[in-house]
């Protein structure tokens, strides 16, 4: 016990010890923990989906005729609408671009305006734009970023919103389709 220190008398030289006893102990459990994070994207099969919305539903399903070279299929579900009253339904189609964008299609039976206001994050809708004969509005919001087109025909209100550019919405959204039973 002689050789210990009074206390208050440590020496930055002690300090550092203790600093680089404390960094390799983290670095030694950061090594043996450390995995590598891959980007796992989810694909679906999407025509098996929509076949099944196709017969359960009593309105049109709109699919995009062709996809562009690239899309990945994310996401499609039909389910009841969270943002309407019971009975609302709700048909989701997304899909990631080759340039790791997303796109997507949103189609409800449910009220208009919460239905417009979730799947667009709230964006304002400004302009109008004709699309295959068809007036739809043109919806953006800068954070989180999202772009859409909206058009609601009967009970029905069809959105194709996303994060890619409206050139690439804009050819989706030309190519939307009724699904064929």
């Amino acid at each position: 016990m002689a050789n210990k220190k009074p206390r208050g008398r440590e020496t930055a030289w002690d300090m550092i010890l203790s600093m680089s006893a404390v960094i390799a102990t983290v670095g030694v459990i950061m090594l043996i923990a450390w995995r590598p994070q891959q980007e796992v994207k989810q694909q679906v099969d999407y025509e098996s989906a929509v076949a099944s919305a196709v017969l359960a539903q009593t309105w049109p399903i709109s699919i995009p005729k062709a996809l562009p070279t690239g899309y990945q299929a994310t996401s499609a579900r039909l389910e009841a609408e969270s943002y309407g009253e019971d009975g609302d339904i709700r048909w989701i189609l997304g899909f990631q671009t080759s340039a790791n964008e997303y796109v997507s299609l949103w189609q409800s039976d449910g009220p208009v305006k919460s239905v417009v206001s979730a799947a667009t994050n709230s964006a304002t809708c400004a302009s109008t734009l004709t699309i295959n004969e068809v007036l739809w509005q043109k919806c953006e919001i800068d954070k989180p970023l999202t772009r859409a087109y909206v058009k609601s025909e009967g009970d029905v209100t069809s959105i194709v919103s996303g994060t890619a550019s409206w050139e690439e919405l804009l050819r989706f959204t030309e190519s939307l389709v009724l699904a064929k039973p």
